[in-house]
Protein backbone atom coordinates (compact mmCIF):
# COMPACT_ATOMS: atom_id res chain seq x y z
CA UNK A 1 0.00 0.00 0.00
CA UNK A 2 2.92 2.52 0.73
CA UNK A 3 4.81 1.47 -2.56
CA UNK A 4 1.53 2.38 -4.22
CA UNK A 5 0.70 5.15 -2.54
CA UNK A 6 4.54 6.13 -3.35
CA UNK A 7 4.01 5.45 -6.70
CA UNK A 8 0.59 7.70 -6.62
CA UNK A 9 2.57 10.77 -5.23
CA UNK A 10 5.42 10.43 -7.65
CA UNK A 11 3.24 9.78 -10.46
CA UNK A 12 1.04 13.16 -9.87
CA UNK A 13 4.09 15.42 -8.66
CA UNK A 14 5.32 15.75 -12.55
CA UNK A 15 1.88 16.68 -13.64
CA UNK A 16 1.63 19.64 -11.35
CA UNK A 17 4.96 21.02 -12.25
CA UNK A 18 4.12 20.73 -15.98
CA UNK A 19 1.10 22.86 -15.31
CA UNK A 20 2.84 24.98 -13.83
CA UNK A 21 5.39 25.77 -16.36
CA UNK A 22 2.83 26.37 -18.98
CA UNK A 23 0.92 28.58 -16.71
CA UNK A 24 4.31 30.47 -16.43
CA UNK A 25 5.18 30.40 -20.17
CA UNK A 26 1.36 31.94 -20.87
CA UNK A 27 1.85 34.60 -18.22
CA UNK A 28 5.45 35.84 -20.22
CA UNK A 29 3.14 35.37 -23.33
CA UNK A 30 0.89 38.10 -21.85
CA UNK A 31 2.98 40.02 -20.72
CA UNK A 32 4.87 40.14 -23.81
CA UNK A 33 2.21 40.44 -26.21
CA UNK A 34 0.74 43.42 -23.54
CA UNK A 35 4.23 45.01 -23.84
CA UNK A 36 4.21 44.98 -27.43
CA UNK A 37 1.33 45.98 -27.84
CA UNK A 38 1.47 49.05 -25.20
CA UNK A 39 4.05 49.95 -26.85
CA UNK A 40 2.62 50.01 -30.46
CA UNK A 41 -0.13 52.19 -28.95
CA UNK A 42 2.26 54.37 -27.27
CA UNK A 43 3.91 55.18 -29.97
CA UNK A 44 0.64 55.69 -32.40
CA UNK A 45 -0.76 58.01 -29.83
CA UNK A 46 3.06 60.10 -30.14
CA UNK A 47 2.96 59.73 -33.35
CA UNK A 48 -0.36 61.02 -34.42
CA UNK A 49 0.37 63.83 -31.55
CA UNK A 50 3.35 64.81 -33.69
CA UNK A 51 1.38 64.62 -37.09
CA UNK A 52 -0.36 67.32 -35.84
CA UNK A 53 2.71 69.57 -34.85
CA UNK A 54 5.66 68.41 -36.80
CA UNK A 55 5.96 67.80 -40.70
CA UNK A 56 6.65 64.23 -41.02
CA UNK A 57 6.71 64.15 -44.84
CA UNK A 58 9.96 62.64 -46.30
CA UNK A 59 11.54 65.51 -48.99
CA UNK A 60 13.71 62.86 -51.32
CA UNK A 61 13.89 65.88 -54.37
CA UNK A 62 17.68 67.11 -54.18
CA UNK A 63 16.89 70.81 -53.81
CA UNK A 64 14.36 70.61 -51.47
CA UNK A 65 11.38 71.81 -53.37
CA UNK A 66 8.38 69.80 -51.40
CA UNK A 67 9.20 71.30 -48.22
CA UNK A 68 9.00 74.93 -47.08
CA UNK A 69 11.96 76.66 -46.30
CA UNK A 70 13.42 77.41 -43.19
CA UNK A 71 12.72 80.94 -42.43
CA UNK A 72 8.79 80.42 -43.56
CA UNK A 73 8.68 77.57 -41.43
CA UNK A 74 10.07 79.51 -38.37
CA UNK A 75 7.30 82.21 -39.47
CA UNK A 76 4.39 80.16 -39.48
CA UNK A 77 5.85 78.44 -35.90
CA UNK A 78 5.58 81.92 -34.31
CA UNK A 79 2.45 82.89 -36.03
CA UNK A 80 0.00 84.26 -33.19
CA UNK A 81 -3.45 85.50 -35.68
CA UNK A 82 -5.94 83.26 -36.86
CA UNK A 83 -5.70 82.71 -40.46
CA UNK A 84 -7.54 80.67 -42.55
CA UNK A 85 -6.89 79.48 -46.32
CA UNK A 86 -9.68 78.33 -48.55
CA UNK A 87 -8.72 76.86 -52.22
CA UNK A 88 -11.28 77.47 -54.31
CA UNK A 89 -11.27 73.63 -55.75
CA UNK A 90 -12.45 70.72 -53.46
CA UNK A 91 -9.24 68.78 -52.23
CA UNK A 92 -9.50 65.76 -54.70
CA UNK A 93 -10.62 67.92 -57.52
CA UNK A 94 -7.15 70.13 -57.08
CA UNK A 95 -4.77 68.82 -59.38
CA UNK A 96 -7.18 67.94 -62.37
CA UNK A 97 -9.43 71.30 -61.59
CA UNK A 98 -6.11 73.36 -61.63
CA UNK A 99 -5.19 72.36 -65.17
CA UNK A 100 -8.54 72.87 -66.42
CA UNK A 101 -8.21 76.63 -65.15
CA UNK A 102 -4.33 76.82 -66.85
CA UNK A 103 -5.46 75.62 -70.00
CA UNK A 104 -8.96 77.46 -70.33
CA UNK A 105 -7.91 80.48 -68.66
CA UNK A 106 -4.66 81.26 -69.30
CA UNK A 107 -3.76 79.15 -71.92
CA UNK A 108 -1.07 77.53 -70.11
CA UNK A 109 -0.03 73.64 -69.44
CA UNK A 110 1.81 71.80 -66.66
CA UNK A 111 4.42 70.30 -69.45
CA UNK A 112 6.54 68.22 -66.05
CA UNK A 113 2.89 66.13 -65.66
CA UNK A 114 2.38 63.19 -67.56
CA UNK A 115 -0.85 62.38 -69.83
CA UNK A 116 -1.80 59.98 -67.47
CA UNK A 117 -3.42 62.62 -64.85
CA UNK A 118 -0.32 63.74 -62.88
CA UNK A 119 0.24 67.21 -62.88
CA UNK A 120 3.41 67.86 -60.90
CA UNK A 121 3.21 71.13 -60.39
CA UNK A 122 0.02 71.22 -59.10
CA UNK A 123 0.28 68.07 -56.77
CA UNK A 124 3.43 69.99 -55.41
CA UNK A 125 1.21 72.55 -54.60
CA UNK A 126 -1.38 70.81 -52.59
CA UNK A 127 1.27 69.21 -50.81
CA UNK A 128 2.50 72.37 -49.92
CA UNK A 129 -0.56 73.86 -49.27
CA UNK A 130 -1.10 70.76 -46.12
CA UNK A 131 1.94 71.85 -44.55
CA UNK A 132 1.11 74.90 -43.27
CA UNK A 133 -1.84 73.80 -41.07
CA UNK A 134 0.84 70.94 -39.92
CA UNK A 135 3.36 73.76 -39.02
CA UNK A 136 0.63 76.40 -37.13
CA UNK A 137 -2.33 75.92 -34.93
CA UNK A 138 -3.77 79.14 -35.75
CA UNK A 139 -3.97 77.95 -39.61
CA UNK A 140 -7.37 76.59 -40.70
CA UNK A 141 -6.62 74.85 -44.46
CA UNK A 142 -10.38 74.89 -46.10
CA UNK A 143 -11.45 73.27 -49.80
CA UNK A 144 -14.46 74.44 -51.27
CA UNK A 145 -16.45 73.23 -54.30
CA UNK A 146 -16.53 76.43 -56.18
CA UNK A 147 -19.67 74.47 -58.06
CA UNK A 148 -21.51 74.27 -55.23
CA UNK A 149 -24.24 77.14 -55.14
CA UNK A 150 -22.99 77.84 -51.37
CA UNK A 151 -19.89 78.82 -53.17
CA UNK A 152 -21.89 82.33 -54.44
CA UNK A 153 -20.96 83.36 -50.41
CA UNK A 154 -17.67 83.79 -50.93
CA UNK A 155 -18.36 85.46 -54.52
CA UNK A 156 -20.49 88.09 -53.07
CA UNK A 157 -17.97 88.74 -50.38
CA UNK A 158 -14.74 89.05 -52.67
CA UNK A 159 -15.38 90.60 -55.94
CA UNK A 160 -13.49 88.69 -59.16
CA UNK A 161 -12.56 85.62 -56.95
CA UNK A 162 -13.03 82.42 -58.93
CA UNK A 163 -12.19 79.12 -59.06
CA UNK A 164 -8.32 77.95 -58.34
CA UNK A 165 -8.05 81.37 -56.53
CA UNK A 166 -6.75 81.02 -53.02
CA UNK A 167 -8.22 83.23 -50.24
CA UNK A 168 -6.36 84.03 -47.02
CA UNK A 169 -8.16 85.63 -44.36
CA UNK A 170 -7.19 87.64 -41.22
CA UNK A 171 -9.97 88.73 -38.81
CA UNK A 172 -8.13 91.45 -36.84
CA UNK A 173 -9.39 93.83 -33.70
CA UNK A 174 -8.03 97.73 -33.35
CA UNK A 175 -10.11 99.91 -30.97
CA UNK A 176 -12.94 97.15 -30.56
CA UNK A 177 -13.49 96.99 -33.65
CA UNK A 178 -13.54 93.62 -35.80
CA UNK A 179 -12.59 93.68 -39.52
CA UNK A 180 -11.28 91.02 -41.94
CA UNK A 181 -8.02 91.84 -43.83
CA UNK A 182 -7.36 89.20 -47.00
CA UNK A 183 -5.55 88.49 -49.75
CA UNK A 184 -6.59 86.64 -52.79
CA UNK A 185 -4.05 84.31 -54.96
CA UNK A 186 -4.89 83.30 -58.36
CA UNK A 187 -3.08 81.43 -60.66
CA UNK A 188 -0.35 83.11 -62.12
CA UNK A 189 0.44 84.35 -58.54
CA UNK A 190 0.98 80.74 -57.87
CA UNK A 191 2.94 79.64 -61.23
CA UNK A 192 5.51 81.06 -63.43
CA UNK A 193 4.56 81.32 -66.57
CA UNK A 194 6.94 81.30 -69.58
CA UNK A 195 5.51 82.00 -72.78
CA UNK A 196 5.48 78.86 -75.58
CA UNK A 197 6.64 79.51 -79.65
CA UNK A 198 3.93 77.64 -81.33
CA UNK A 199 2.16 77.72 -84.91
CA UNK A 200 -0.99 79.39 -83.13
CA UNK A 201 0.39 82.47 -82.89
CA UNK A 202 1.49 82.99 -86.37
CA UNK A 203 -1.99 81.30 -87.39
CA UNK A 204 -4.47 83.70 -85.14
CA UNK A 205 -1.88 86.61 -84.81
CA UNK A 206 0.26 87.92 -81.90
CA UNK A 207 -2.04 88.48 -79.36
CA UNK A 208 -2.63 84.91 -79.04
CA UNK A 209 -0.01 82.98 -76.97
CA UNK A 210 0.43 80.01 -74.95
CA UNK A 211 2.16 79.60 -72.13
CA UNK A 212 4.08 76.90 -69.88
CA UNK A 213 4.11 76.27 -66.19
CA UNK A 214 7.86 76.88 -65.74
CA UNK A 215 7.95 77.20 -61.53
CA UNK A 216 5.90 77.04 -58.84
CA UNK A 217 5.97 80.16 -56.50
CA UNK A 218 3.41 79.10 -54.06
CA UNK A 219 5.31 79.43 -50.74
CA UNK A 220 6.11 82.88 -51.34
CA UNK A 221 3.09 84.20 -52.22
CA UNK A 222 1.06 82.23 -49.81
CA UNK A 223 3.48 83.04 -46.60
CA UNK A 224 3.71 87.26 -47.95
CA UNK A 225 -0.02 86.85 -48.19
CA UNK A 226 -0.46 85.24 -44.22
CA UNK A 227 2.28 88.12 -43.50
CA UNK A 228 0.00 90.99 -45.13
CA UNK A 229 -3.11 89.81 -43.91
CA UNK A 230 -1.36 89.80 -40.57
CA UNK A 231 -0.01 92.98 -40.14
CA UNK A 232 -0.99 95.87 -38.67
CA UNK A 233 0.45 98.22 -40.95
CA UNK A 234 0.98 98.17 -44.89
CA UNK A 235 3.46 100.40 -46.55
CA UNK A 236 2.02 102.51 -49.57
CA UNK A 237 4.29 102.84 -52.85
CA UNK A 238 3.54 104.75 -55.68
CA UNK A 239 5.38 103.51 -58.94
CA UNK A 240 5.41 107.21 -61.29
CA UNK A 241 4.87 104.68 -64.31
CA UNK A 242 4.22 107.63 -66.84
CA UNK A 243 7.79 108.33 -67.91
CA UNK A 244 9.59 104.52 -67.05
CA UNK A 245 8.67 101.35 -69.17
CA UNK A 246 7.16 99.44 -66.50
CA UNK A 247 9.75 95.93 -67.17
CA UNK A 248 12.27 98.26 -65.62
CA UNK A 249 11.46 97.32 -62.33
CA UNK A 250 8.47 94.46 -62.82
CA UNK A 251 10.65 92.35 -60.60
CA UNK A 252 11.34 94.75 -57.82
CA UNK A 253 7.23 95.49 -57.63
CA UNK A 254 6.73 91.71 -57.26
CA UNK A 255 9.02 91.27 -54.51
CA UNK A 256 7.97 94.69 -52.77
CA UNK A 257 3.83 93.32 -52.99
CA UNK A 258 5.14 89.29 -51.49
CA UNK A 259 6.87 91.89 -48.64
CA UNK A 260 3.76 93.71 -47.42
CA UNK A 261 4.15 97.08 -49.36
CA UNK A 262 1.05 98.07 -50.97
CA UNK A 263 2.35 98.93 -54.84
CA UNK A 264 0.05 101.37 -57.09
CA UNK A 265 1.28 102.08 -60.46
CA UNK A 266 0.53 105.94 -61.19
CA UNK A 267 0.18 105.51 -65.39
CA UNK A 268 -1.79 109.06 -65.84
CA UNK A 269 0.92 111.52 -68.26
CA UNK A 270 0.74 114.26 -65.18
CA UNK A 271 1.24 113.88 -61.62
CA UNK A 272 -1.09 116.75 -60.24
CA UNK A 273 -1.07 115.49 -56.52
CA UNK A 274 0.56 112.54 -54.41
CA UNK A 275 -1.63 111.09 -51.68
CA UNK A 276 -0.50 111.83 -48.30
CA UNK A 277 -0.73 108.16 -47.30
CA UNK A 278 1.57 107.30 -49.77
CA UNK A 279 4.68 106.63 -47.96
CA UNK A 280 7.46 106.06 -50.93
CA UNK A 281 7.60 106.73 -54.56
CA UNK A 282 9.58 105.00 -57.02
CA UNK A 283 11.09 106.74 -60.19
CA UNK A 284 12.76 104.14 -62.79
CA UNK A 285 14.73 104.94 -65.24
CA UNK A 286 12.75 107.38 -66.84
CA UNK A 287 12.50 108.05 -70.39
CA UNK A 288 10.81 111.38 -70.53
CA UNK A 289 11.15 114.45 -68.54
CA UNK A 290 8.65 115.28 -65.67
CA UNK A 291 6.72 118.92 -65.98
CA UNK A 292 7.10 121.32 -62.70
CA UNK A 293 3.71 120.53 -61.85
CA UNK A 294 4.47 117.02 -61.49
CA UNK A 295 8.05 117.90 -59.53
CA UNK A 296 6.00 120.54 -57.57
CA UNK A 297 3.58 117.62 -56.28
CA UNK A 298 6.78 115.41 -55.27
CA UNK A 299 8.24 118.47 -53.54
CA UNK A 300 4.93 119.35 -51.67
CA UNK A 301 4.54 115.61 -50.49
CA UNK A 302 8.05 115.31 -49.39
CA UNK A 303 7.39 117.97 -47.49
CA UNK A 304 4.28 116.72 -46.23
CA UNK A 305 3.21 119.80 -44.42
CA UNK A 306 6.84 119.99 -42.36
CA UNK A 307 6.08 116.65 -41.01
CA UNK A 308 8.24 115.01 -43.50
CA UNK A 309 8.50 111.09 -43.42
CA UNK A 310 8.71 110.41 -46.92
CA UNK A 311 11.06 108.80 -49.33
CA UNK A 312 11.43 109.15 -52.88
CA UNK A 313 13.81 106.44 -54.61
CA UNK A 314 15.45 107.09 -58.03
CA UNK A 315 16.93 105.05 -60.21
CA UNK A 316 19.16 106.26 -63.06
CA UNK A 317 19.63 104.89 -66.25
CA UNK A 318 22.80 105.91 -68.81
CA UNK A 319 21.01 105.27 -71.64
CA UNK A 320 17.87 107.84 -71.03
CA UNK A 321 17.43 111.10 -72.61
CA UNK A 322 18.47 114.73 -71.28
CA UNK A 323 15.81 115.31 -68.78
CA UNK A 324 16.85 118.78 -67.63
CA UNK A 325 13.87 120.10 -65.35
CA UNK A 326 14.41 116.37 -63.51
CA UNK A 327 17.92 116.87 -63.02
CA UNK A 328 17.70 120.38 -61.89
CA UNK A 329 15.15 118.82 -59.18
CA UNK A 330 17.92 116.71 -58.03
CA UNK A 331 20.84 119.11 -57.94
CA UNK A 332 18.45 120.63 -54.97
CA UNK A 333 18.80 117.48 -53.23
CA UNK A 334 22.68 117.14 -53.34
CA UNK A 335 22.15 114.96 -56.94
CA UNK A 336 23.87 114.94 -60.08
CA UNK A 337 23.88 112.17 -62.94
CA UNK A 338 26.51 112.68 -65.50
CA UNK A 339 26.87 111.18 -69.67
CA UNK A 340 28.67 107.93 -69.73
CA UNK A 341 29.25 104.16 -68.29
CA UNK A 342 30.90 103.23 -65.37
CA UNK A 343 33.60 100.70 -66.74
CA UNK A 344 35.80 98.64 -64.67
CA UNK A 345 39.55 98.52 -65.89
CA UNK A 346 40.62 95.61 -62.75
CA UNK A 347 39.91 91.98 -63.95
CA UNK A 348 39.72 91.04 -60.57
CA UNK A 349 36.68 93.17 -59.92
CA UNK A 350 34.60 92.43 -63.32
CA UNK A 351 31.74 90.59 -62.57
CA UNK A 352 31.40 87.67 -65.09
CA UNK A 353 33.91 88.93 -67.03
CA UNK A 354 31.74 92.42 -68.05
CA UNK A 355 33.35 95.51 -67.71
CA UNK A 356 30.40 97.13 -67.47
CA UNK A 357 29.18 95.59 -64.48
CA UNK A 358 30.31 97.12 -61.08
CA UNK A 359 30.37 95.92 -57.72
CA UNK A 360 29.83 98.43 -54.99
CA UNK A 361 31.18 98.52 -51.38
CA UNK A 362 29.65 100.48 -48.45
CA UNK A 363 30.97 103.88 -47.98
CA UNK A 364 32.08 104.34 -44.45
CA UNK A 365 29.81 107.40 -43.45
CA UNK A 366 32.43 109.94 -41.59
CA UNK A 367 29.70 112.21 -40.46
CA UNK A 368 28.44 111.41 -36.85
CA UNK A 369 25.24 113.14 -36.90
CA UNK A 370 22.08 111.39 -35.84
CA UNK A 371 20.73 111.15 -39.45
CA UNK A 372 23.85 109.56 -41.06
CA UNK A 373 23.74 107.02 -37.84
CA UNK A 374 20.19 105.52 -39.08
CA UNK A 375 21.67 104.39 -42.40
CA UNK A 376 23.24 101.52 -40.77
CA UNK A 377 19.80 99.86 -40.33
CA UNK A 378 20.05 98.88 -43.97
CA UNK A 379 23.59 99.20 -45.16
CA UNK A 380 24.54 95.55 -46.69
CA UNK A 381 27.30 93.57 -45.12
CA UNK A 382 29.70 93.34 -48.11
CA UNK A 383 29.44 93.97 -51.79
CA UNK A 384 26.30 94.41 -53.92
CA UNK A 385 26.04 93.99 -57.77
CA UNK A 386 24.86 96.04 -60.39
CA UNK A 387 25.38 96.40 -64.18
CA UNK A 388 24.92 99.19 -66.75
CA UNK A 389 25.48 101.89 -64.33
CA UNK A 390 25.12 105.50 -64.74
CA UNK A 391 27.59 108.68 -63.17
CA UNK A 392 26.12 109.96 -60.18
CA UNK A 393 27.93 112.65 -58.42
CA UNK A 394 27.90 114.14 -54.94
CA UNK A 395 26.81 118.33 -55.68
CA UNK A 396 27.02 119.46 -52.32
CA UNK A 397 27.39 118.01 -48.27
CA UNK A 398 25.14 120.36 -46.52
CA UNK A 399 22.93 122.84 -47.88
CA UNK A 400 20.52 124.58 -45.22
CA UNK A 401 18.65 121.26 -43.82
CA UNK A 402 19.89 119.31 -46.43
CA UNK A 403 22.29 116.78 -46.63
CA UNK A 404 24.15 114.24 -48.96
CA UNK A 405 26.20 111.69 -48.28
CA UNK A 406 27.44 108.86 -50.76
CA UNK A 407 26.87 105.59 -49.33
CA UNK A 408 28.06 102.72 -51.80
CA UNK A 409 31.27 103.22 -53.76
CA UNK A 410 33.70 101.32 -56.26
CA UNK A 411 36.77 99.97 -55.33
CA UNK A 412 39.57 102.93 -55.70
CA UNK A 413 41.10 103.84 -58.67
CA UNK A 414 39.65 101.38 -61.42
CA UNK A 415 36.76 102.46 -62.94
CA UNK A 416 36.77 105.06 -65.74
CA UNK A 417 33.40 106.35 -67.52
CA UNK A 418 32.99 104.43 -70.88
CA UNK A 419 31.05 107.52 -73.42
CA UNK A 420 27.63 106.49 -74.28
CA UNK A 421 27.78 105.16 -78.36
CA UNK A 422 30.70 103.71 -78.16
CA UNK A 423 31.28 99.99 -78.89
CA UNK A 424 30.94 96.71 -76.58
CA UNK A 425 35.05 96.01 -77.37
CA UNK A 426 36.01 99.29 -75.96
CA UNK A 427 38.73 99.69 -74.13
CA UNK A 428 40.27 103.30 -72.74
CA UNK A 429 42.99 104.25 -72.53
CA UNK A 430 45.61 106.20 -70.95
CA UNK A 431 43.55 109.37 -71.30
CA UNK A 432 40.98 108.21 -68.98
CA UNK A 433 40.96 109.16 -65.09
CA UNK A 434 40.21 105.74 -63.00
CA UNK A 435 38.07 106.97 -59.78
CA UNK A 436 35.97 105.81 -57.72
CA UNK A 437 32.19 106.22 -58.24
CA UNK A 438 29.19 106.40 -56.59
CA UNK A 439 26.34 103.34 -56.49
CA UNK A 440 24.19 105.21 -53.71
CA UNK A 441 23.77 108.65 -52.81
CA UNK A 442 21.00 109.53 -50.30
CA UNK A 443 20.26 113.05 -50.04
CA UNK A 444 18.03 113.84 -46.30
CA UNK A 445 15.98 117.03 -45.28
CA UNK A 446 15.12 116.80 -41.39
CA UNK A 447 13.62 119.21 -38.43
CA UNK A 448 12.65 118.91 -35.28
CA UNK A 449 8.65 118.89 -35.17
CA UNK A 450 7.74 119.05 -30.97
CA UNK A 451 11.02 117.54 -30.24
CA UNK A 452 10.65 114.87 -32.56
CA UNK A 453 13.39 114.51 -35.80
CA UNK A 454 11.46 114.27 -38.57
CA UNK A 455 12.72 113.47 -41.74
CA UNK A 456 12.40 113.00 -45.75
CA UNK A 457 14.71 111.33 -48.13
CA UNK A 458 15.98 111.36 -51.76
CA UNK A 459 17.70 108.01 -52.59
CA UNK A 460 19.54 107.83 -56.07
CA UNK A 461 20.73 104.79 -57.67
CA UNK A 462 23.22 104.44 -60.43
CA UNK A 463 21.45 101.78 -62.33
CA UNK A 464 17.47 99.76 -61.80
CA UNK A 465 19.63 96.75 -62.54
CA UNK A 466 20.12 96.71 -58.46
CA UNK A 467 16.96 95.52 -58.47
CA UNK A 468 16.64 93.30 -61.47
CA UNK A 469 16.07 89.83 -60.90
CA UNK A 470 19.03 88.79 -62.32
CA UNK A 471 20.93 90.31 -59.41
CA UNK A 472 17.98 90.94 -56.50
CA UNK A 473 17.78 87.22 -56.90
CA UNK A 474 20.75 85.59 -57.17
CA UNK A 475 22.54 87.63 -54.51
CA UNK A 476 21.48 87.43 -51.70
CA UNK A 477 22.86 90.93 -50.76
CA UNK A 478 21.16 92.48 -53.43
CA UNK A 479 18.19 90.98 -51.73
CA UNK A 480 18.18 92.16 -48.22
CA UNK A 481 19.69 95.11 -49.18
CA UNK A 482 17.22 96.55 -51.43
CA UNK A 483 14.47 95.43 -49.32
CA UNK A 484 15.92 97.14 -46.08
CA UNK A 485 16.37 100.25 -48.15
CA UNK A 486 12.35 100.67 -49.03
CA UNK A 487 11.73 99.96 -45.42
CA UNK A 488 13.97 102.54 -44.56
CA UNK A 489 13.26 105.29 -47.13
CA UNK A 490 9.09 104.27 -46.17
CA UNK A 491 9.40 104.39 -42.82
CA UNK A 492 8.69 100.91 -41.97
CA UNK A 493 9.34 98.93 -39.14
CA UNK A 494 12.45 96.33 -39.95
CA UNK A 495 11.01 92.97 -38.62
CA UNK A 496 13.92 90.77 -39.89
CA UNK A 497 11.32 89.06 -41.89
CA UNK A 498 12.14 88.58 -45.09
CA UNK A 499 10.24 86.39 -48.53
CA UNK A 500 12.31 85.76 -51.06
CA UNK A 501 10.94 84.67 -55.05
CA UNK A 502 11.79 81.28 -54.20
CA UNK A 503 10.94 79.23 -57.71
CA UNK A 504 10.23 76.11 -56.98
CA UNK A 505 10.74 73.35 -59.78
CA UNK A 506 9.08 69.82 -60.44
CA UNK A 507 9.95 66.99 -58.67
CA UNK A 508 9.32 62.97 -58.68
CA UNK A 509 8.83 63.06 -55.06
CA UNK A 510 5.20 64.64 -55.06
CA UNK A 511 4.02 62.04 -57.59
CA UNK A 512 5.13 59.36 -55.15
CA UNK A 513 4.43 60.93 -51.80
CA UNK A 514 0.51 62.51 -51.67
CA UNK A 515 -1.46 63.13 -49.37
CA UNK A 516 -3.78 60.12 -50.03
CA UNK A 517 -0.02 57.74 -49.23
CA UNK A 518 -0.31 59.68 -46.10
CA UNK A 519 -3.65 59.11 -45.22
CA UNK A 520 -3.00 55.21 -45.77
CA UNK A 521 0.30 55.59 -43.99
CA UNK A 522 -1.57 56.98 -41.11
CA UNK A 523 -4.29 53.73 -41.04
CA UNK A 524 -1.92 51.48 -41.37
CA UNK A 525 0.23 52.00 -38.47
CA UNK A 526 -2.28 53.73 -36.31
CA UNK A 527 -5.31 51.51 -36.72
CA UNK A 528 -4.51 48.07 -38.81
CA UNK A 529 -0.88 47.13 -36.95
CA UNK A 530 -2.27 47.91 -33.20
CA UNK A 531 -5.05 45.10 -33.77
CA UNK A 532 -2.90 42.95 -35.62
CA UNK A 533 -0.23 42.85 -32.52
CA UNK A 534 -3.94 42.05 -30.42
CA UNK A 535 -4.93 39.16 -32.30
CA UNK A 536 -1.80 37.86 -33.11
CA UNK A 537 -1.35 38.01 -28.79
CA UNK A 538 -4.75 36.23 -28.15
CA UNK A 539 -4.02 33.89 -30.85
CA UNK A 540 -0.45 33.44 -29.14
CA UNK A 541 -1.98 33.29 -25.34
CA UNK A 542 -4.80 30.52 -26.20
CA UNK A 543 -2.69 28.08 -28.10
CA UNK A 544 -0.04 27.95 -25.13
CA UNK A 545 -2.92 27.66 -22.94
CA UNK A 546 -4.04 24.11 -24.53
CA UNK A 547 -0.74 22.97 -24.60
Amino acid sequence: MKKLFSKFINSDKPKRLTNKAKLKQGGYAIAITAVVVAVAVAVNILFAILAQRVNLDIDISLSGDNTLSEENVKYIKALEDKVTITVCFKREDFASGTEYVAQNMHNASDTTGSNDGVYSYYEQSLNLLDLYSVYSENITLKFVDPYDPSFSEITNKYTGITIGDILVECEKEIGGEKYTKNEILSFDDIYYLTEEENSYSQMFGSSYKTYIVSGNKLESALTSAIYKTTSDKTQKVLVLGNHSPKDNIKDYIDYLKKNNFDVEDFADYTVKEIDKEVDLVIIAAPTSDFATQELDAIDEWLYNEAKRGKGLMFFADPTSPAMPNLSAYLEEWGIATEEGVLYETNDSYKVFGDPTTNYFIPETIENEDEISKHYSKFMPDSFVVSGGNAVLQQVFEQDGVRVTTPLLVTPEDSVVIKPIGEKSDWTPDGSYDKNQHIGLIMSSEATYVDNELCTSYVCAFSSAQFVNANWFIEYDANTDFILKAAKFLSGASDDGITFTMKKMSESSFNEVVTYESIQAMSIIFQWIMPIALIVTGVVVFVRRARR
